[in-house]
């Protein structure tokens, strides 16, 4: 099924006759096709052309012409000569069909003579698709209409009608555009509204993201702080020149009595706990030692040995705690060198 038939379902026929006072009537057949099948859906007879414009006729329209005044004209299909008098005529309508024997039928009649149906049709911007001349009325309009329109179903117009432009395309274009201008609203408010929905929900993400990635700028910004901290201490502990304790570490170690188990030995302790933007506040020249053993007599005898040691000035036991639960006994002791 061509387009056409898709989009117009409904074609009007309007069967002119041409009287011999210059008037013209005419029988208008409307053509309704539904299912596949090409039917009249009704016929108004004999109207006269002013009456056109009442009858609002918005549908793609088929004329022919016919009555006082066209000529038929038969003609062999060698005789171009013959024919070109006729169709080369700008002051001729006509209208051509095959014949018996090859023979080609020309039926014409003067242009001035359908000059008040076509201002008629005019003024009513009546869309006039096709148009042909007929040298004889039909007494079955219905019959008429019926065949006008299932040839016009049959020529299979497409877009390329539209494209090409001229009368023919500009009515197509304009007939289309007020069948689907309806339905093209709808499908722009629709996609309107998809991309109101698919925007919704991509500036939910967007937001989503956003959210995140100023998390991990505020974590990477953390950690690119506390990074710089932990440099700053080892900058300041590398400056405080603990290399030459290391002989020292050595002679207190050697001391460390068997049951005494030594678990840290700070050289230079902090006093204070490490403050962010604050200098180390550490006890300079001191060792601090911490362990646990499980007789407190080993204490007063390790801190005896370290008293004998030649750097030490002063040892002093700073605490000496029982864990009630294992029974060890836990201690700290300052040396000052």
């Amino acid at each position: 099924m061509g387009w056409l038939e898709f989009v117009f379902k409904r074609v009007v026929v309007v069967l002119a006759r041409l009287q011999q006072d210059g008037t013209a009537r005419a029988d208008i057949v409307h053509i309704v096709r539904e299912k596949g099948k090409i039917q009249v859906e009704r016929v108004v007879p004999d109207v006269e052309i002013e009456e056109l414009g009442n009858m609002k006729l918005k549908e793609p329209t088929l004329l022919e012409i016919s009555g006082h005044g066209v000529i038929r004209k038969v003609f062999l299909a060698d005789d171009t000569e013959g024919m070109e008098r006729v169709t080369g005529n700008g002051d001729l309508i006509h209208s051509s069909s095959s014949g018996e024997g090859g023979e080609v039928v020309l039926n014409f009649t003067r242009r001035d003579r359908i000059e008040a149906l076509e201002e008629v049709l005019r003024r009513d911007r009546v869309p006039v698709l096709e148009m042909q001349v007929e040298s004889e009325s039909s007494d079955k309009p219905e019959e008429v209409a019926l065949f006008l329109a299932e040839r016009f179903y049959g020529t299979k117009a497409g877009w390329r009608d539209l494209l090409h432009g001229g009368t023919r395309g500009d009515l197509l274009a304009g007939l289309v555009a007020g069948k689907i201008k309806f339905m093209m609203l709808c499908c722009l408010l629709g996609l309107l509204l998809v991309n109101y929905l698919w925007n919704s929900s991509v500036r939910e993400r967007y937001a989503g993201q956003q959210t995140e990635m100023f998390a991990l700028e505020r974590d990477v910004s953390d950690r690119e702080k506390l990074s710089r901290e932990m440099e700053r201490v080892v900058r300041e502990f590398k400056g405080n020149g603990t290399e030459h304790y290391c002989a020292v570490l050595d002679r207190i170690a050697a001391v460390v009595p068997p049951k005494v188990n030594l678990e840290t030995l700070n050289v230079n302790p902090l006093l204070k706990t490490i403050e962010e933007g604050k200098p180390l506040v550490l006890r300079e020249g001191y060792i601090e030692l911490s362990g646990e053993t499980a007789d407190s007599g080993e204490v007063t005898v390790f801190t005896g040995a370290l008293s004998e040691l030649d750097f030490s000035r002063e040892v002093k036991l700073l605490s000496l705690d029982k864990d009630r639960e294992t029974g060890l006994f836990h201690f700290k002791i300052l040396i000052d060198l």
